[in-house]
């Protein structure tokens, strides 16, 4: 761990400590070894070196030397611009020079300037404060994991010495204590100290920077002021950190008397309320408990003596009086627990407890008078999260708030968790002691404020009791398991404090106590219990609104009732204009704002009991004597205040928490009534200017609607309601076949529909209302709420069940779904309705300003704010969106369409206006600054925004509009990348690039593994990466850019000096974790994640160097880092007993496991490397790099040297080749099905490039359901024991399609592995310089090691045997076992003779292989083309030539042995050539053709009949000459057309056609099967060369005369091999075709050409392809001359020829 940097050692001792908090304990090794590096940063704390000038004249020197206390250590030399920033650092600091440039060192190291974006300076400010505070939180963990009472004892006894030892400073047993100032307190509270002296400083300097800012017209804040902010948030957090260590020390009894009397002065001088003041206020407690409580240290004299000092008479030394208050009601409260019980030193007589217990009682009054309460509840209020309170508890906490100061916004930064915990803790306590020591003070409280309002209503009462209550709702909200104090124990002084709380309580009491009763009920339990509370009956009240003893459910809903009741009638439009005068009546009294507020607080109370607690939502759900959702909507048609309105709205919404399907059809129900005017109109709408009556439906459900879209707190609440209405019920979730709402809804009075409802959250309250709302937070709560409505009218769409209709056979799907058919369901679904709004302008811009905010608020956001909330909803929508456009546009629109087409009807709801966009990419394109908004957003450290981000840009990336819109194309000049140069602005790619690196970058946790957060977000990245790069590899993309490279317009450059150019870039990142990264630990085998982790690298890494526009760039930079050479160092072997996952994997388990992913990801990986390997080997080879190139064959042959290490054994090349095991594990028949046998599911499968077929798991899922569904749908009564088995037979299903997805991934991969290690090992072939025996030694290793793969995979898998076919070709090309040279008298040399006999084995066997697999016609053409080749090289090569040695035995043997292999494979082997030979493709067809002419040749040899014999018996012969009827017209057809391959395939038959005829039994054949009878109807020898081709095309005529001389030998070997039999055929031959053979040959003799004889053969030296022409011509004649001797053709002639005819007289001109 030594190698750890200073803030490295403490963040990873935080991650451990995080984990032993979380009960994770497999790291503790880890954490003893991180905690004893760190043993000096505890010991040192906050101490910091002020600045020197002994330590600033080193530092200007040049050269400084770091060492650790004192000591002596590395030397470094440093520029000016180095010593000028750590002079900035200690100046900004107020530290050390040398310990500037230290931190200085660390962020150079770490490359903080790439991850955080910022320079040098500002990242040593950064880091100092990031040390300081990862030290404070490290010992924050600490404290809490020795208070965690969960641990074992062991563990919890171990964490507590280790707190008193490293965090409390406390002395060992036997040494003296320490001073005062170095004890844990006193550090704190001076730690503390310095940080408000600091903070004052810089908001100093801020406020000059600022004026000066002002004065030279700035708008921009720079570097300074950003890292001036950092450090003062950094500071106020180091500041909450160092209270709770300190509440911590206090509570372990390491404070004294002193330390709680200089908290008090110091409080005395506090002069604002800021976050500072707030943190004092656990130590306050703290301090209280312990010196002032019965509880405490058990010194009652301490006490007393505090006391008098707090509560001192007339004490004007106070800054803040209401915090003085504060102070003193808190001191008082728990004082005051002494006098509660038979203490000893109460009875002394000089003291008078009536006296003392008056003036205590006087004290807290007058406290509570100055503000006491006010104070402490504006501190719980502040503390908490303010952006998410509910504006009614907003409200009452303004209400209630009359002298605390509102909190100083200087520090806009949220409570931490921890510190709201420790405040709760304490305020606990208080409210604890207020209730069990000072009952009679609250009793006065509550006798006094009934006396004032008795005496006036409109005067101003106290409002203390309230206030106390509120104090407990903010204390025990979140906290339920603290809140069960309240009621577990019905005698317990805080249940008693609950029924007397709500007995005969005034308006404002009854607020504050439903307040408080929510924040008691967090949970189920909780809210059951308050609920059971306000079931209790009581007294029943009598006459007119006069309150029972007890708040109960029945005077809440009588209470409610009653108003809705009264407001209702001031709602009607006859009495709206009525004037009120004088003296409020009683009724009107009722209503004013206290009421108004009591009914909100009623409001509130019913949602949340009916939200946590499904037994109270029953109750008032169904209750028809409560009647709620009938007052609720009634209540929501009264003029009355908006908030009002929203309380009565989440009311609603709570009632659906947990529905069923009835009851939401019901509330749909209510809902659309409501809406039509069922519950009484809106006064607006009442008075408007179209008479309600003149409206149609949909007009009185708009204007009803946009009444309650104004502001925010109405729509906002509303949008939430017809939101939980729109989630579908629990149990429809898997399928989602079922509406939100009945399918008739408002089929009475309107066209069933709820597009009403989605345009008017998504158009009108998002599109439009969201941009006038002004105050920031409400707005992104607003768009929260409309964009919650949005994606949940998305996700519940199952785009699947329209394919699955359409595809799937068997399954009635209208039967199936819950929904009546298929295309009511896509009709009426809100999904079709909202994807229209999703191309509309308005609401595209509203979720791009929702995505793009201001940098320094979101570096300021937490991760649960909403604004943070806000965002993610926004980017997941979009998402959703993209998605689903295609079935959107493709299938559901077109299908509304034409149903309303066939049904003659028109739209329920016009269609959307402004919809501008034709896709959603256009809308995007558009918006150009969303890419910089999403990198940006990666940088806030909030994993699902982060990996939502990801996915967006991953998205947006790869789309084919998008890219061909980023990329235009305009005339001659392109432009480059819109988005590059967007990112480009600013240096926004930098910011952006360095926080991905810094993510992919960070730690990963080997015990959480791939569930770390961090690990996740890695993964995305990458996946963005090669997506990005993968959709355009020869274009610049954001990917390039973020990687590192300098875009322009189609190339790649490096910028100097730039992050590629010094190795700061991502890819530099990514390069040093693939070469540090080891996948195998030695005890747990290889981790997945790991491997998971590599191949995506590597993935990116592929694209990279495979692409033209990158290759050259990326390879370099791979050779500068020895890239090869750490991979192959890093490559596992494959070996039996390796666990994967804890998994080996012979397990039957394994295919099915996560391991299986891994193992397949292992071999995507290893493929990759090995297809660097290759090309770096070629690359290094063509460009003549010995060197490199000498090493890498020493590396591939198990030998690996890096600069100045020592020679390294590695596996080689060939013990790499360890994945084709033969594992029956991979080998599942295909299991038997009863009930699923007829199951369709093709319209589950998809195509996945490179791997093949791939089950839909989802939709496989989805087609079971339906199955059973539509069993269900249709009555069908199932026996338990069908039942049981259809279930059992579902699972064996699912498990086997899953089996076959990794099957297919496994083979594929697989395939991928050895195609990339069959390249390598041929670029060895091609470029090693093995020369001799070493180089046959190669060539043996490498037929060894392929040899038993071969032959088991040739009838297994074709795609494997073609690989390694494919390498056993070429080594049989590149075997040399005959020497060319007649210097070598036996054809080989000694060693290579010798190498030759121990390969022959081998050899046979490659060719015995080759030939079973021909007989098995096995693989494809393509494959057994490749066999052929072998087989004709072993033919040729082996045996053939090795006869040419006259008496060598072992080639007689090798040529008897070939043929006895030929015998014993029968006429099938021939039959499958010979069908390959006529029915295969072209290269088959070659390939088999020649290798039967080598294996008749082969026969010839030792007059082996066998081969002639089966082709004569199989009808080949025939066929082969029938095809000559058509040579010419086939040649000519070549010549045209430069095919190639039908020109090889020509040439191999005319090639076996002279094999033949050079036998006598083929020739026999040939002539039998009429050969000159197919030449003379081919008429190939009757027509003129030169008419047929253009005599001035060389080439043409080449190639002519190529085949005329190939049938000509054919003829004379047909001729010279039978003898005297063909010799009347031959001359018959000649004869007819004797003007050919006349041109011929005074065409070899010269006559007839141009200048004579001389000019023949080209000897005048004309052109190659001339030259050509000329010697097949010489070779033609030459045939014809041999046909002529042969068959005495002259002598013949002269016998029988007729008298000499006269000159001059030509019997034909044909030939010239």
């Amino acid at each position: 761990m030594s190698e750890l940097r200073p803030l490295e050692a403490l963040q990873a001792l935080h991650g451990e400590l995080l984990a032993v908090l979380q009960h994770r304990f497999e790291g503790l090794q880890t954490l003893e070894q991180l905690l004893e590096e760190n043993t000096k940063a505890f010991k040192r704390f906050l101490d910091k070196k002020p600045r020197d000038n002994a330590s600033r004249t080193r530092l200007g020197s040049g050269k400084i030397k770091l060492g650790d206390d004192g000591e002596e250590g590395e030397e470094y030399q440093i520029n000016s611009q180095f010593v000028d920033d750590a002079l900035r650092v200690a100046e900004e600091l107020d530290l050390d020079e040398i310990e500037a440039a230290r931190i200085l060192l660390d962020a150079d190291a770490e490359g903080d300037t790439e991850v955080w974006g910022r320079p040098l300076w500002a990242c040593g400010v950064l880091r100092f404060h990031q040390e300081r505070r990862f030290l404070l939180d490290c010992m924050r963990l600490m404290i809490e994991i020795a208070a965690d009472e969960e641990l074992d004892d062991g563990m919890h006894d171990a964490f507590g010495a280790l707190v008193e030892e490293r965090v409390f400073r406390v002395p060992l047993p036997g040494q003296p204590p320490a001073p005062r100032e170095d004890r844990i307190v006193q550090r704190c509270m001076k730690g503390m100290a310095g940080i408000k002296e600091r903070l004052q400083k810089l908001g100093e300097k801020a406020v000059a920077q600022n004026l000066l800012h002002q004065a030279q017209l700035m708008k921009q804040i720079g570097e300074q002021q950003e890292t001036w902010e950092f450090s003062r948030v950094s500071l106020v957090e180091q500041h909450e950190l160092l209270a709770v260590i300190l509440v911590a020390a206090i509570d372990k009894r390491h404070a004294e008397v002193a330390d709680f009397k200089e908290i008090i002065a110091g409080l005395k001088k506090a002069d604002r309320y800021d976050h500072l003041l707030v943190h004092m206020f656990p130590v306050l407690g703290t301090f209280v408990t312990v010196y002032g409580s019965s509880e405490g240290i058990g010194d009652m004299q301490v006490s007393r003596e505090l006391n008098g000092i707090i509560c001192k008479p007339d004490d004007d030394s106070w800054t803040m009086p209401a915090l003085c208050a504060a102070v003193r009601a808190w001191w008082i409260a728990e004082y005051s627990g002494w006098y509660l019980d038979d203490t000893p030193a109460l009875n002394d007589p000089n003291i008078n407890l009536d006296q003392e217990d008056a003036e205590r009682t006087k004290q807290f009054l007058d406290s509570l008078k100055d503000g006491a309460f006010d104070f402490i509840l504006a501190v719980a209020a502040d503390s908490k999260t303010q952006e998410w309170q509910d504006p009614t508890r907003s409200e009452v906490r303004q209400w209630l708030r009359r002298k605390a100061p509102p909190l100083n916004s200087d520090f806009n930064y949220p409570f931490n968790a921890f510190f709201q915990k420790s405040l709760m803790v304490h305020l606990e306590v208080l409210i604890d002691a207020s209730i069990s020591n000072l009952p009679d003070i609250l009793r006065k409280l509550r006798i006094d404020e009934d006396e004032q309002r008795q005496l006036s209503q409109a005067h101003e009462q106290d409002l203390d009791l309230e206030r106390f209550l509120i104090i407990i709702a903010y204390a025990y909200e979140g906290r339920p398991d603290a809140a069960m104090s309240f009621w577990e124990d019905p005698e317990s002084n805080l249940a008693g404090f609950l029924q007397w709380a709500s007995r005969r309580a005034s308006t404002p009491l009854v607020s504050a106590f439903c307040e408080m009763l929510q924040a008691l009920s967090d949970n189920d339990e909780c809210a059951t219990a308050a609920h059971t509370f306000l079931l209790d009956e009581g007294h029943q009240s009598t006459g007119k609104m006069k309150r029972s003893l007890s708040l109960t459910w029945h005077q809440v809903f009588k209470e409610l009732q009653y108003f809705t009741a009264k407001l209702k009638e001031r709602s009607s439009p006859s009495q709206a204009h009525t004037h009120r005068a004088g003296k409020p009546t009683p009724d009107q009294a009722e209503t004013e704002p206290e009421s108004a507020l009591m009914l909100e607080c009623y409001l509130r109370l019913i949602a949340k009991l009916c939200t946590e607690s499904e037994v109270a939502r029953l109750k008032l759900l169904t209750d028809e004597d409560i009647q709620l959702v009938d007052t609720l909507f009634r209540l929501s048609t009264c003029t009355i205040p908006p908030r009002m309105r929203a309380c009565a709205f989440y009311a609603l919404k709570a009632l659906m928490t947990r529905k069923t399907q009835g009851e939401c059809d019901v509330m749909w129900r209510w809902t659309d009534n409501w809406l039509n005017g069922g519950f009484g109109l809106l006064l607006e709408i009442s008075r408007g200017a179209i008479a309600p009556q003149n409206m149609t439906p949909d007009m009185l459900m708009e204007n009803m609607l946009n009444q309650f879209g104004n502001g925010f707190d109405e729509p906002n609440a509303l949008v939430q309601f017809f939101t939980s209405l729109f989630v579908p019920v629990e149990g429809y979730e898997g399928l989602n076949d079922i509406l939100p709402f009945p399918e008739d809804l408002g089929g009475a009075i309107r066209m069933t529909s709820v597009e009403i409802y989605v345009d008017f959250i998504v158009g009108h309250i998002f599109g439009t209302k969201s941009k006038e709302i002004t105050e920031p937070t409400q707005q992104r709560i607003m768009r929260l709420s409309c964009l919650d409505f949005a994606l949940t009218s998305l996700t519940t769409f199952n785009e699947d069940l329209i394919v699955l209709g359409n595809e799937t056979n068997g399954i009635a799907i209208d039967k199936a779904i819950s929904t009546t058919d298929l295309a009511t369901y896509v009709r009426l679904h809100p999904f079709a309705r909202t994807m229209e709004w999703m191309f509309n302008e308005k609401v595209i811009s509203a979720l791009m300003a929702t995505i793009h905010q201001d940098p320094a608020t979101l570096s300021m956001a937490t991760p649960d704010s909403p604004l943070v909330a806000s965002i993610l909803r926004a980017v997941e929508l979009i998402l959703k969106v993209l998605e689903l456009q295609d079935t959107y546009l493709d299938l559901v629109k077109p299908a509304i369409k034409s149903y309303l087409a066939k049904k003659k009807q028109t739209r329920a709801r016009p269609a959307v206006a402004n919809a501008a966009f034709g896709s959603f990419e256009d809308g995007i394109m558009s918006h150009l600054t969303l890419v910089v908004d999403l990198g940006r957003l990666c940088a806030l450290q909030n994993p699902p925004l982060t990996l939502a981000c990801l996915k967006l840009l991953e998205k947006i990336s790869t789309s084919s509009k998008i890219i061909s819109a980023w990329n235009p194309d305009t005339g001659m000049h392109g432009h480059r990348n819109k988005a590059i140069v967007q990112l480009e602005k600013n240096g926004e790619n930098e910011t952006i690039a360095g926080t991905l690196s810094g993510e992919i970058s960070s730690t990963l946790d080997p015990i959480l593994e791939a569930e770390a957060p961090n690990y996740s977000i890695k993964i995305f990245i990458l996946d963005f990466l090669y997506e990005c790069l993968n959709a355009t590899p020869d274009r610049p993309t954001i990917a390039h850019l973020l990687l590192g490279f300098s875009c322009e317009l189609n190339a790649l450059t490096i910028e100097p000096r730039g992050a590629f150019d010094t190795q700061r870039s991502l890819f530099h990142n990514l390069l040093t974790i693939l070469i540090s990264l080891t996948v195998s630990q030695e005890d747990r085998g290889i981790r997945g994640y790991l491997v998971g982790l590599k191949y995506r690298i590597l993935r990116v890494f592929q694209v990279l160097w495979s692409s033209p526009l990158s290759a050259r760039l990326v390879m370099e930079e791979l050779r500068e880092t020895n890239f090869l050479f750490h991979m192959l160092l890093q490559e596992v072997q494959i070996q039996p007993g390796l666990v994967w996952d804890n998994m080996e994997t012979a397990n039957p388990e394994f295919p099915l496991s996560d391991a299986a992913v891994s193992y397949i990801n292992f071999l995507n990986a290893r493929g990759i490397v090995f297809e660097y390997i290759g090309k770096e080997l070629c690359s290094v080879s063509q460009k003549r790099i010995p060197t490199i190139k000498r090493q890498i064959f020493d590396a591939l042959n198990g030998q690996v040297k890096m600069e100045g290490e020592e020679l390294l054994r590695i596996p080689n090349i060939f013990d790499f080749f360890d994945f084709l095991s033969l594992d029956g594990v991979w080998d599942i028949p295909v299991p038997t099905f009863q009930h699923m046998k007829d199951l369709d599911l093709k319209a589950c499968v998809d195509e996945v490039p490179n791997i093949g077929l791939q089950y839909d798991m989802k939709k496989v899922q989805e087609v079971l359901s339906l199955k059973r569904n539509e069993g269900r749908n249709t009555g069908q009564v199932i026996a338990p024991k069908d039942l049981a088995e259809m279930e059992q037979e579902e699972a064996l299903l699912v498990e086997y399609l899953i089996f076959s997805n990794r099957q297919r991934q496994y083979a594929a991969s697989r395939l991928k592995l050895l195609r990339s290690w069959t390249n390598t090992l041929l670029v060895m072939f091609e470029a090693n310089e093995f020369q001799g025996t070493p180089k046959m030694a190669f060539l043996l290793q490498a037929l060894q090691g392929i040899l038993p793969s071969l032959e088991a995979y040739s009838a297994l898998s074709a795609s494997e045997a073609y690989e390694l076919a494919r390498v056993a070709k070429v080594l049989l090309f590149k075997l040399d076992l005959i020497s060319q040279e007649p210097a070598a008298p036996t054809g080989l040399d000694k060693e290579t003779f010798t190498i030759g006999n121990l390969i022959s084995d081998k050899l046979f066997q490659l060719f015995q292989i080759c030939l079973d697999s021909i007989g098995k016609w096995a693989g494809s053409p393509e494959l057994r083309a490749v066999y052929y080749s072998i087989c004709y090289r072993y033919l040729t090569a082996v045996v053939d030539k090795a006869a040419a040695a006259k008496g060598n035995r072992s080639a007689n043997t090798a040529r008897h042995r070939t043929l006895k292999a030929i015998h014993a494979h029968g006429e099938r082997l021939i039959n499958v050539i010979c069908d390959d030979a006529y029915g295969s493709d072209t290269s088959c067809q070659t390939a088999a053709m020649v290798l039967l002419g080598a294996m008749v040749h082969v026969g010839r040899a030792d007059d082996d009949t066998h081969v002639i014999e089966a082709l004569n018996r199989l009808n080949f012969i025939g066929v082969l000459v029938d095809s000559l009827k058509t040579i010419l017209s086939d040649w000519l057809s070549i010549i045209v057309e430069g095919n190639p391959a039908a020109e090889q395939y020509a040439a191999a038959k005319l090639s076996l056609l002279l094999h033949l005829c050079q036998t006598k039994q083929g020739a026999k054949y040939v002539v039998q099967a009429n050969l000159f009878r197919a030449l003379e109807l081919s008429n190939v020898f009757a027509a003129d060369p030169e008419l047929e081709i253009d005599p001035t095309n060389f080439a043409a005529l080449e190639k002519h005369y190529s085949l005329l001389v190939s049938l000509a030998r054919i003829v004379g070997a047909a001729v010279l091999a039978r003898g005297a039999h063909n010799i009347p055929q031959g001359r018959r031959f000649l004869t007819q075709h004797r003007m050919l053979v006349v041109h011929a040959l005074k065409r070899s003799a010269g006559i007839g050409i141009l200048g004579g004889p001389e000019t023949a053969l080209g000897r005048t030296g004309g052109n190659k392809e001339q030259e050509k022409l000329e010697e097949q011509i010489e070779e033609l004649a030459e045939a014809f001359m041999v046909l002529i001797t042969a068959t005495g053709f002259l002598e013949f002639e002269n016998d029988t020829a007729p008298a000499e005819k006269p000159r001059g007289i030509s019997s034909s001109t044909l030939f010239h």
